[in-house]
């Protein structure tokens, strides 16, 4: 971000990238809030004793369902990752991917849906759409496996808040890293995982939801660290300094 701004507006003093933070209601939950939960949340309830078994995984993402964001990259990653937990890795969960969010093209992917469900190739895999309250979206987080995030930026600088929010509720996320100021959200390897296509999500999916939980433990740690830092953290080292009210 500041280096565009330097070469692209040729600001000549110092630039301090402001990063946004989540808002105070995103926030990790104990294993006991998460449990009452899913028991109640209409998209997950009858998922929850295969949920609490481990045999089902629950990934999140978010979307306001326009062009901006190809659902049908994840769609084709849950196909690919459907077939490879069928054939050579059985020992794969099944997954349970919730979309939340309202938009035009809503309709025409839950039409892709079907048609793939009708056809054989979501056998492993269980969508649903959702549309919650901003308490139970931030309690959706905290109680998924994986957040999933499409944003493709097309300045190459905005950062998706939805990525933030994820953070906040402690949950790792996975997302298109084909932008520039990616890196100043995601730490590759500690927070998150970046991917540039369909193989390469479903790579990531069968990887942090393989046999050795690992790599997803040490996802989830990054992410509930990242999650500590809130607007206190970043305004005042930043603007806090630049104003004289913090030293």
């Amino acid at each position: 971000m500041a280096r565009v701004l330097r070469d692209g507006w040729g600001l000549k003093g110092p630039v301090l990238p402001l990063h946004d933070r989540p808002f105070f209601q995103f926030q990790p939950l104990e294993n006991s809030q998460r449990v009452e939960f899913l028991a109640r949340c209409p998209q997950t309830a009858s998922f929850i004793d295969v949920i609490r078994s481990g045999s089902t995984k629950v990934l999140v993402s978010s979307t306001s369902w326009t062009p901006d964001e190809d659902f049908s990259l994840l769609l084709d990653a849950l196909v690919s990752y459907s077939d490879i937990a069928t054939s050579i890795q059985s020992q794969l969960p099944e997954v349970l991917a919730i979309i939340t969010g309202k938009g035009p093209q809503k309709d025409a992917f839950l039409s892709q849906i079907q048609m793939m469900a009708e056809a054989g190739k979501l056998s492993r895999v269980h969508l649903r759409t959702a549309w919650l309250s901003a308490e139970d979206y931030a309690k959706l987080l905290a109680s998924a496996d994986l957040g999933v995030s499409l944003h493709t930026s097309s300045s190459g600088v905005d950062l998706p808040m939805k990525v933030v929010d994820m953070l906040g509720a402690g949950l790792p996320v996975v997302g298109w890293d084909k932008f520039e100021a990616w890196p100043e959200l995601i730490r590759e390897g500690i927070n998150g995982r970046g991917f540039q296509s369909s193989h390469g999500l479903c790579a990531a999916l069968v990887d942090l939801f393989g046999e050795d939980e690992e790599p997803l433990r040490q996802l989830r740690k990054g992410a509930l660290l990242e999650g500590q830092k809130r607007w206190d953290d970043e305004w005042d080292p930043v603007m806090g300094k630049l104003l004289g009210f913090c030293k």
